[in-house]
């Protein structure tokens, strides 16, 4: 019936932006991420300025960054992993706990995206980038808040 009216998925977006089908086809990334604050710390940051950064952004995460380039991401779990196996923390570095091949989106895909790449590698958040740079964190938090799942 749709094809009938040429009524598209954008058509019923613009027509029914508050519905969770018409944000699963208009919200993006960025819309969301940009409500985050952007939790980073450079390669040699100590554990303890890896702590205090997750804990003041309240997202699980902070993404280790060098002239704002990604070179990884560092969660919570991360964090209790490495507790588990070292007792003297002074000489780690977020260099040595980071993940080195984090999982990223682009600001301007669409937020099921996002929630399908959390799905299928089983993560929470994934950092977000504009144009290469790192541009903040989106969590599933963001996505269950706004009705995407």
């Amino acid at each position: 019936m749709q094809e009938c009216r040429d009524f598209t998925d954008k058509d019923f977006a613009k027509y029914h932006p508050g519905g969770a089908l018409g944000k699963k086809l208009y919200l993006r990334v960025g819309d969301l991420s940009d409500q985050n604050g952007k939790p980073s710390v450079q390669l040699h940051a100590t554990v303890s300025d890896i702590i205090i950064t997750i804990t003041q952004f309240r997202l699980g995460a902070v993404a280790v960054l060098d002239a704002n380039q990604i070179l990884g991401i560092i969660t919570d779990g991360d964090i209790r992993r490495m507790l588990e196996k070292h007792t003297d923390l002074t000489a780690i570095k977020a260099a040595d706990i980071m993940g080195k091949s984090p999982k990223i989106i682009d600001k301007k895909e669409l937020a099921a995206n996002a929630l399908h790449i959390m799905r299928e590698n089983n993560i929470t958040q994934l950092l977000v980038s504009d144009n290469g740079n790192y541009d903040g964190v989106i969590h599933i938090q963001d996505l269950l808040k706004e009705g995407i799942i």
